[in-house]
Order: C-alpha cells, then sequence, then structure tokens
C-alpha cells in the first residue's frame, strides 16, 4: 500500500522562512499521521487476527467435545450389539449371559442392565437370581423404553439413579424376537463423569472452558463450577440458535456444537476479558507507539524549527523517509508471499480480492488473470470447493475436509475455509501424495488380507503382546464350525485365552509372546463332532521396524496322522512276519539242513576206513575239513536267525549272551556295557533294540573285517542310547560309483530305523577308515515304559 504513495517536498527560498516554517511543520504532521495510522492499522490487525485464532479455537473445541461424546455412545453401541448377538442370549441362558456380562469389560462405575417389557431381568450389580424391581416401579422408564422402541439405539438424558444415587446415562438397544418386535433392551449405565472424562481427554487444553449439556440442557458434572449458570436464559437463547456463531453472554464469549446423533451440546465458554485481551493489548500499544511519535515528532519539528537548513537538507530528508516506507512495504508483501500454504481471500459477492505467491504457482497463471475474478467461475460452480464456499460465505460455517480439486481435478487438497467480516478466507494445501500413499497402504493391507485368506492353513497375526490383530477366511471357518461363539472370531482378544489347548507343553508359546524364544512348533489333539482332529501348531515372532508381530499357523494333519499311523502299523507288521519268518528259518536249518551234514559227516569217517591210500585219507581230510567249516558258518547264521528269547532272561543278560555266542561261533571280540536300568522299558522297545544289535553284529561279521566290537548302552536323563562301534574298514561305496557316492546301504539299516521311528527314536551312522559306529536314540519317556505297556 506504501508503493502508490508519493511524497513531494516543496521549494524553499531564503526569503520566505515563514513559508518553510510552514512546509516543516505540514509535513512533520503528515509523516507523524501516516506513521500513526500505519501503526494502528498493523496493531489491530494483528489483534483482530489473533481474537479470530482464539474464536476459532473456541469453536474447534466444542466441535472436539461433541465429536468425542458421539465416538463414545458410538462404541457403547457397539459393544451392545455385539453382546446381542450372543448364544447365550439368543438360547435364553440367562445365568451364562450374566456371567458372559460381568466378564466383558466396561468403564468404571458401569454395569449393563436386562429388560423386558415387564421387569428388569437382570443386573450386573446386583447377585444374578436376587429380587428386581418391576418397570413401573421405576419412574420415567416406560417412556424411556418407548423410545428405545422407536430409535433402536438411543441415549438417555442424565438421571439420578436409584441404586448408587449417582447421576448416570444410559446407552440402550432395542433387541427383537424372530417377528421384528421389541421383547427386550440392553442397557449399559455409565456414571456421568466418565463422558466428562472422554471429553476431557479428546479437547486440547486451552482457556476456553468446555460444558456438555443433555437434551434438556443440563449440565453434566465436570468437577468444577460453570463460569455461566446452565439454566440462565441467554445460555438457552444461544443454544436455541441453529448456527454456532460466536455470541457474548454474561461477559463471557460462547459457542456451542450440537450433536446429532445423541443430542447432546458441547458449550465453550471463554471471559470476555481473555478475548478482549488482544484488542485492549493492541490500544494500549497504539497509545504509547502514538505517545513516542508525537514526541520524536514534536522534538524534531522544533530542532527543525530552530535550526532551518538548506533546501538540499530537507530532500534529502523526506526521500529518506520515502525509502523506509517503500521497504516496510517491501517487506510486509514478502512476509504475505513467503507463506507455503495457498491462500485466497474472497468478499461476500465470491470475488477474489487477494491470492497469495503459492497459490499463483499452483493454478499457473498470472495474478490480473485472477485477483477481481469471481472464485465459482475460477473453480466451476459445482462441487465440494464450491460447497464450502457457500457454507463460509452465507450460513458462515467453517469447514475443513480432504477433497478432490475444482481448478485441478487430478490433485487432491487440504482445504480449510473459515469466514471473515469481508467474506471468507480460503487456505489449502496440495496432499495428493499423502492420499496416494495412504491409498497405497490400504491397497497393500488388503493385498495381504486377501492373501491370508487365500491360504488353507488357519493364520492369526498377533501383536507383541499376543493379541490378535487379523485373521484369514480359514480361521473364520475354523472358529465358526466350533460353535464357542468368540466374538468377531477372536480379533483383539489374547490368543492365550481362546486357541491354545491347556497343556502344559503349550507354555512354550508364552515364552514366544514374551519374547524369550523365536518360535514354537507343536501337535495337539482336539474333540469335535465327526471325532477327534489333530493339529499342529507354529508360531514365528519377528520385527517390523520397532514393532513386534507374532504370526500363528494351525494345520489339519488328521488324514496325514492317520496315514502315518496306518504306514507304522504296517511296517511294524512286517518286521513282526521278518522275525517270524528267520525263526522258521532258522528251525528249518537246525532240524534238517544241519543233522544232514552231521551224517554225511559221519558217513565219510566210515568211508575213511575203507580207503587205505594216502591220496584218498588226505581227500576226505579236506572234504572233512570243508563240512567242519559248513557247520560252523550254518550254525552261526541260525544264531543270527534265532538268538535267545529276551523273555528267558533280563536285556542286559540276553544282549552278553549273544555277544558271547556270537564271539565263540565268529571268532570277534565282543565287549559289552549295558546299563541295568534298559530293563525298564517295554518289552517292544527292548526287542527292537536287541534286533538292532543282533543285525549290526551280522553286518560287522559278513563286511566290515573287524577284530573288535564294542557294545555299549546307556540311559542318561530323558533318552535311551545304544552305540555298536567296530574297528573294520568302514562302509565303502560301490567300484562304480561316483567318487562323491555315498556308501549304500542294505535292508538291515531301514529296518533298524523302522523299527526306532515306532517309539520315535532316530538312527546315526558314522563311518570312516578306522571303523563304523551305529548310534540309536529312544526317548526315555512315559510311552516307552514298561509300566505303560497296555
Amino acid at each position: 500500500m506504501f508503493s502508490s504513495m508519493e511524497i513531494s517536498v516543496p521549494t524553499l527560498g531564503v526569503s520566505g522562512r515563514g513559508g518553510t516554517r510552514r512546509s516543516i511543520i505540514i509535513i512533520a504532521v503528515s509523516t507523524v499521521g501516516l506513521s500513526l495510522l500505519t501503526t494502528w492499522m498493523a496493531l489491530f490487525w494483528h489483534a483482530y487476527g489473533v481474537r479470530h485464532e482464539i474464536a476459532h479455537h473456541g469453536l474447534a473445541t466444542a466441535m472436539t467435545a461433541a465429536n468425542a461424546v458421539e465416538r463414545e455412545v458410538q462404541g457403547m453401541g457397539y459393544l451392545l450389539k455385539g453382546l446381542s448377538r450372543s448364544p447365550l442370549l439368543q438360547t435364553g441362558d440367562l445365568e451364562g449371559f450374566y456371567r458372559q456380562l460381568q466378564a466383558t469389560p466396561r468403564p468404571d462405575g458401569a454395569w449393563f442392565t436386562l429388560w423386558d417389557r415387564d421387569r428388569v431381568l437382570l443386573r450386573t450389580r446386583d447377585p444374578f437370581g436376587a429380587t428386581l424391581p418391576r418397570i413401573n416401579e421405576l419412574p420415567g422408564i416406560r417412556d424411556r423404553l418407548e423410545v428405545v422402541r422407536t430409535e433402536g439405539l438411543s441415549m438417555s438424558d442424565r438421571m439420578p439413579s436409584p441404586v448408587t444415587g449417582h447421576w448416570i446415562v444410559s446407552v440402550s438397544l432395542r433387541l427383537d424376537d424372530a417377528n421384528g418386535e421389541m421383547n427386550r433392551v440392553l442397557s449399559l449405565l455409565v456414571p456421568e463423569e466418565h463422558l466428562n472424562q472422554a471429553v476431557q481427554d479428546a479437547v486440547r487444553p486451552t482457556e476456553w472452558e468446555t460444558v456438555l449439556l443433555d437434551r434438556k440442557l443440563q449440565r453434566l458434572v465436570t468437577g468444577a463450577a460453570s463460569p455461566i449458570a446452565t439454566s440462565s436464559p441467554p445460555l438457552a437463547w444461544l443454544v436455541s440458535r441453529r448456527n454456532r456463531q460466536l455470541e457474548t453472554i454474561e461477559g463471557h464469549l460462547a459457542t456451542f456444537e450440537r450433536s446429532p446423533k445423541t443430542g447432546y451440546t458441547a458449550v465453550s465458554v471463554l471471559p470476555a476479558a481473555v478475548s478482549n485481551a488482544p484488542i485492549l493489548g493492541a490500544l494500549y500499544q497504539s497509545s504509547l507507539a502514538s505517545l513516542a511519535l508525537l514526541l520524536v515528532g514534536g522534538a524534531a519539528v522544533r530542532a527543525l524549527l530552530r535550526n532551518v537548513g538548506p533546501v538540499d537538507s530537507l530532500r534529502l530528508t523526506a526521500s529518506a523517509t520515502q525509502t523506509e516506507l517503500l521497504a516496510a512495504n517491501q517487506r510486509l508483501a514478502e512476509l504475505l508471499e513467503s507463506m507455503s500454504d495457498c491462500h485466497i481471500t474472497i468478499d461476500r459477492s465470491y470475488r477474489i480480492t487477494f491470492i497469495n505467491a503459492a497459490t499463483l504457482r499452483w493454478c499457473g497463471r498470472p495474478r490480473d488473470e485472477i485477483v477481481g475474478r469471481s472464485y465459482l467461475d475460477l473453480i466451476g460452480r459445482k462441487g465440494d470447493c464450491v460447497a464450502a464456499a457457500v457454507q463460509a460465505v452465507e450460513h458462515r460455517n467453517p469447514f475443513h475436509g480432504e477433497i478432490r480439486s475444482g481448478l485441478r481435478p487430478d490433485r487432491v487438497i487440504d482445504l480449510r475455509v473459515f469466514p471473515s467480516p469481508e467474506g471468507a478466507s480460503v487456505y489449502f494445501s496440495d496432499i495428493t501424495d499423502r492420499f496416494l500413499a495412504h491409498r497405497a497402504t490400504v491397497e497393500e493391507r488388503e493385498l495381504l488380507q486377501a492373501s491370508l485368506d487365500a491360504l488353507t492353513k488357519q493364520i492369526a497375526i498377533l501383536d507383541g503382546n499376543g493379541r490378535i490383530l487379523a485373521v484369514n477366511q480359514a480361521w473364520r471357518r475354523f472358529v465358526d464350525g466350533t460353535g464357542t461363539g468368540v466374538p468377531a472370531h477372536g480379533i483383539g482378544a489374547r490368543y492365550l485365552d481362546i486357541a491354545v489347548p491347556d497343556e502344559r507343553r503349550f507354555s512354550a508359546m508364552e515364552d514366544v509372546i514374551a519374547g524369550i524364544r523365536p518360535n514354537f512348533q507343536a501337535l495337539y489333539q482336539t474333540p469335535s463332532p465327526e471325532g477327534d482332529r489333530w493339529f499342529t501348531i507354529r508360531a514365528r515372532r519377528f520385527r517390523i521396524g520397532d514393532k513386534a508381530r507374532i504370526v500363528v499357523s494351525h494345520e489339519d494333519i488328521t488324514e496325514l496322522s492317520a496315514a502315518r499311523a496306518a504306514v507304522s502299523e504296517l511296517s511294524e507288521r512286517l518286521l513282526t512276519l521278518q522275525d517270524e519268518e528267520r525263526q522258521r528259518i532258522a528251525s528249518e536249518l537246525h532240524d534238517s539242513t544241519t543233522q544232514y551234514l552231521v551224517a554225511v559227516g559221519l558217513n565219510l569217517m566210515k568211508i575213511e576206513r575203507l580207503l587205505p591210500q594216502r591220496d584218498g585219507q588226505r581227500l576226505l581230510g579236506e572234504i572233512d575239513c570243508l563240512l567242519e567249516e559248513a557247520l560252523k558258518e550254518l550254525r552261526l547264521f541260525t544264531y543270527l536267525l534265532h538268538p535267545a528269547s529276551l523273555e528267558e532272561s533280563g536285556f542286559p543278560e540276553a544282549i552278553q549272551a549273544f555277544a558271547d555266542g556270537f564271539s565263540d561261533r565268529t571268532g570277534l571280540e565282543v565287549t559289552c556295557r549295558i546299563d541295568r536300568g534298559a530293563d525298564e522299558l517295554r518289552v517292544e522297545v527292548r526287542r527292537a533294540l536287541f534286533r538292532i544289535v543282533q543285525e549290526a553284529l551280522s553286518n560287522v561279521h559278513r563286511h566290515a573285517g573287524a577284530t573288535r566290537v564294542v557294545v555299549d548302552l546307556r540311559t542318561p536323563p530323558g533318552e535311551v542310547v545304544l552305540c555298536v562301534a567296530d574297528d573294520g574298514h568302514g562302509m565303502q561305496a560301490k567300484p562304480t560309483a561316483p567318487e562323491t557316492a555315498r556308501p549304500t546301504l542294505g535292508v538291515g539299516i531301514p529296518g533298524m530305523r523302522i523299527r526306532l521311528h515306532q517309539f520315535g527314536g532316530t538312527l546315526r551312522i558314522r563311518t570312516g577308515r578306522t571303523g563304523t559306529v551305529i548310534r540309536a536314540r529312544v526317548p526315555h519317556d512315559l510311552d516307552n515304559l514298561a509300566s505303560h505297556d497296555h
């Protein structure tokens, strides 16, 4: 505004000393007056801006308080709707439903009440089965139930509680029968202090005092006296108005926001002295500035009048003053242009009166094409931007929201429109990148949920404390199939409370949730209408940034478990048949083949007496040696096929007897170290270990080329370990196999593994040039003890 000002300096002559004095006085008065006007405008403009910001805070405080009440009531409504779908309520199990209500989280001091048309059915403040009042005994309840019948979900005015003697507010939900008629009402009664606390938590601490009123304009207790009496006519007059314009009542600035959903009203009140403080401060500062300017100007004029200098000196002074004014004007323009948000000022006819540089850059047009033009023509006469401007200019209501731009429909803006005395002030910023990032996040979340739903396993995602955040479709079907009626399929509940069987072996899951261990895996059994089902549970803890998450999967392996059991049973049967066949072959060889060889030996002795020739006797001697070797091998073979039975002696004695017999027949040195604790094992386990020793010694005799064998059986805590070690040349790969080929295993070693697998055992083989070690491990648990043979 200063750039258009021209300052003219009069010409002073030497002979016109009186005219010079008048010129000096006129210039000084003009300069002081202009400086005073500029100072006053700047101070009062700033003061009115601060006062407008204070008023805006009051409107925002009232809206925030009303929205907080709406959110609190909406949350209570969701809680009541969730409880209304309880299977216990639907089946008429009032005692079970009473226990469910007692276990349901609710605000402090609140209680649930279930009504029918005539009486109170249950109330969580009283024991179940206690005598409860009828509807007619409670004043005003009949009318309240009619309101619930009409609205479905309703919030009451504040009312005294006949139970506690305090003021309460109730949120009630209509419950219908199969014909759609209301037969019951479920209510949650909370102290009015709970709503006030919700408002205090939502409202940012300011100088505004927030008062919460019900439909009858009754003030809810806040713990502090209201600065305005809530029953006074001015406040009732203010709340009855449709708009939220600020009004001054009894020395206070007041505004309100009424919730259309609850009917409650939030009133924000501020002492007028606080709201007028910026104006009074500006008046005080302008007075001081005026006094200072007058004093300085007077002193300057007095000095100039005393020492009237040359005309050039006066011209230089005028030029310096003009330069300073231009510099101040330039600084003000730079301040307005430096705003990062786009800003437009419009009058009541929607004509654009001001636009800053950020708006020019965003619009891509010169200033003379926008200033003076209609705001509605610039952005189009349809859309949310126009509706926001009309709301602020004509209805004097502010607007704030994220909408599509009317000027650039491909961009999303954060629009804020505030009414002003001249018209409205429009502020907006481009948030397209943030909007697209948010939408991408939502799409990624939906993709993750769809991916989880595509899995057949039952998946649940937990937070670091073990509460369920998300589940997939398979989990939902499983929960629905169990018929337990878990609300929201367990989302928001503790996983350990609803999903893990109550067994000691699942305590490791608590370690995963506590962060003690990173993963967990177990097998468990659960009953179902079709029979017992087997499941595997797997859990793994991971981190996303600074947040811990746990993914848990359940998989039904009933069919796989049954197939494995059938294979195990078949393997056991085959091993049993193998033992029976070995016993039969050993008996046949011992009873028939051995006898025939003995008879051949006796006949050779008779022939030896009939052949006196030396050559014939030498040949018979060789035949007799071969026959002895054949009998020795045959006795060893029959002994390996069917050794002494375990039932005839203890396990260590049977192993020692077999080792002695094996040593006598093969010439190998066999050393046995057997723990006496092996006798505590089941007969089947001892037989399997005995067969492993038998098979191992047979392999040593036939393939190892060893001279010494050690059989060692120990029972450390929790397991049984059997080791058979020899000093032979080890297990060699076939000559035709590649250099990297592993040694070929016959049927004996797979048979060992099958025998151990029946009892949860394992088999490991270590071989080398110095010999071979076979190590078998069997769990030493209750299932493998002799006391559990049944």
